[in-house]
């Protein structure tokens, strides 16, 4: 962005300033320019800098993270397939079935003790909020 321009808005809402000691209507419409000056140019800024991509279908411009197109219906990017998810559903399935229960145990235990101590390292201040919670409630 090029703040020479930003800090020239700046100054006119500076001049509406100062001008509103001599006429308050004045001052406020230059400021109110300044104001909308700079949104306007922010906003300009920011628009330019979205990606747009065109559609193959219509020709539309449409943003770039759109994933169908707003005029035709047009779709840019397909997800996985059916048979690549169920593929990957099997998969899955097939190497939990072959676990062994000492395995299935294990995981069990380094997710528990994962969480606990999770849990533990926020215990101090669960209970420092919940005490300053209860006290807020009291003073009301």
């Amino acid at each position: 962005m090029k703040m020479g321009r930003l800090y020239c808005f700046n100054i006119l809402q500076i001049v509406g300033l100062g001008v509103q000691f001599w006429n308050w209507k004045a001052g406020c419409a230059v400021i109110l320019g300044g104001c909308l000056g700079e949104i306007a140019y922010i906003s300009s800024i920011v628009w330019g800098r979205r990606k747009f991509k065109p559609c193959p279908k219509c020709g539309a411009c449409v943003p770039g993270r759109v994933r169908l197109c707003p005029e035709c219906g047009y779709q840019f990017e397909t997800g996985l397939k059916e048979t690549e998810i169920l593929d990957h559903i099997e998969r899955e399935r097939d190497q939990v079935e072959t676990m062994t229960p000492q395995e299935i145990d294990c995981n069990f235990e380094k997710v528990e003790e994962f969480v606990l101590d999770e849990v533990t390292s926020f215990d101090g201040d669960i209970e420092e909020f919940l005490d300053r919670r209860s006290g807020e409630v009291f003073l009301k």
